[in-house]
This record gives C-alpha cells, sequence and structure tokens, in this order.
C-alpha cells in the first residue's frame, strides 16, 4: 500500500496545502479519497494520471471535498491515449446521484458518460468489496451523510480515512488496529469547533483504537501556528505524523 496525500488543507485557501484529496494505490487499484478543487492539479504534479482512477471514493459532500467532481468526469471525457478496462467508479454516501443529477442540470452532457465508462454507487453498507480491496464503513458525526472508511487490501494492510468529524466513538471501533489512521485534525489545541477535531482528540481515538501510525491531515490555516504534535501525544504514544501536500507514505 502506498498513502499519496493530495491535498492536506481544508476550504480555506492556503499557499501551502490544497483542499482535501488522497489517493492510495493497493494491489494494483489506484483510489481517490475525495476531491477537492485543484485536485486534477495536485494529481499531475504528483505523477498520477487522472483517468487512471479505479475508484472515486468521497467521504461526504461539503464542496471542499466535492470541488473537482464535475471536472473530474469532464476530463475523464477526453482521457487520450489512456485506454481504461473497467469503468471509472464513483462511490460515496446516498444522495451521490442527486448531486451528479445537479450537475447535470447545470452542466449537461459534459458531466455526462457512458454506463460502460462511469458508474456511480450510493453506499448503504458497512461492508463490501472493491475488487480486492474490503471496504468498511461507519456514520462519523459531521454531516448526516458523512462516512469513515477502512480499507484493507490482499494482503491484509489496512489504512483508515476519518473524513470530517468530531470524536465518534464508532470510527474508534472501524479503526481498530489498523497499520494506518489518516485522521482531521482541522482545529489547533483548545479551539473547539463542533464536527472537528482537535490534536488531543484526535490522539485520543488513535489511543483507543490502537493503531500503529496516525497521520493528521486537514488542517485549516491558523494551524500552521500551532505545534498539533504536544497536545497529540499526551493521548498517543505512537509515530505520529503531520500530513503536506505531496507526501508519500508507505503501509
Amino acid at each position: 500500500m502506498e498513502l499519496i496525500i493530495l491535498g492536506s488543507g481544508t476550504c480555506a485557501p492556503s499557499p501551502r496545502r490544497a483542499g482535501p484529496a488522497a489517493c492510495l494505490k493497493a494491489d494494483g487499484i489506484t483510489i481517490l479519497v475525495d476531491s477537492a478543487a485543484g485536485t486534477l492539479h495536485q494529481m499531475a504534479v504528483a505523477g498520477i494520471h487522472y483517468a487512471s482512477i479505479d475508484l472515486l471514493l468521497y467521504t461526504h459532500f461539503h464542496v471542499d471535498h466535492i470541488g473537482e467532481l464535475a471536472p473530474y468526469i469532464f476530463a475523464s471525457r477526453y482521457a487520450g491515449d489512456f485506454i481504461r478496462s473497467t469503468p471509472m467508479e464513483i462511490w460515496g454516501p446516498p444522495g451521490l446521484k442527486a448531486i451528479h443529477t445537479g450537475l447535470t442540470a447545470i452542466f449537461g452532457q459534459w458531466v455526462e458518460m457512458e454506463p460502460e465508462k462511469m458508474q456511480l454507487r450510493e453506499i448503504e453498507e458497512n461492508c463490501l468489496k472493491f475488487q480486492s480491496i474490503t471496504l468498511q464503513t461507519t456514520q462519523v458525526q459531521h454531516t448526516p451523510q458523512s462516512l469513515a472508511y477502512r480499507l484493507t487490501d490482499s494482503q491484509g494492510k489496512s489504512i483508515v480515512f476519518s473524513g470530517d468529524t468530531d470524536y465518534c466513538p464508532e470510527l474508534v471501533c472501524l479503526a481498530q488496529k489498523a497499520d494506518l489512521f489518516l485522521c482531521e485534525c482541522a482545529n489547533p489545541e483548545g479551539q473547539k469547533r463542533q464536527g472537528h477535531l482537535m490534536p488531543s482528540e484526535a490522539g485520543r481515538m488513535a489511543r483507543e483504537a490502537q493503531v500503529k501510525r496516525l497521520v493528521l491531515t486537514h488542517f485549516y490555516p491558523i494551524c500552521d501556528r500551532y505545534d498539533p504534535i504536544a497536545p497529540c501525544t499526551k493521548e498517543f504514544d505512537g509515530e505520529i505524523l503531520l500530513a503536506e501536500d505531496l507526501m508519500r507514505i508507505a503501509v
């Protein structure tokens, strides 16, 4: 497994951090989790061909997580000499198809593709498969549709994507003994905002879940003026990484 951080920021513009997006490569499969505006550019910088994505996975439908959906579909109509052997799959919580219908009402045929080239799926199961990847889900405390994901490859390696969330016992259960926990940490310690985490809360969940490594991400610009490691280590004594754009992490 390899995780590539495409964007470690939020909706707030930052010269340092693009909006939330991450690419997971496992078992020869390429999965994109969320796609903020600018993700196509970040993929190009990272050397990831946009047409190589097998699964585009959404955690929820805030604009900073789905902003590149319409441009992504539009670009995929013109994949050049990249030949797909299977349809591009786009999965997300219930409501995904209605969002695509709304985009179609605005942009028309430019965000439509033939069924053999693109398929949309609303996730309602707690456990399902995408080729050799096992995908487990749980609702988290952000929006009513927000999902966290645990992806496990054929070798048993697992990574958990929190998406946006507040402290959430269900997410602790989902992340139990994961090899890597990519966890949002939107706010500096002591500056709590409902629906998001501070470093100590992310550390607490990592400790309770007994994860092997914790990667903090989804930083508002103000976070760059604070040290998130110190309050996090008071709760979690394992390895902690701070996500940076274009960071590559072997799992």
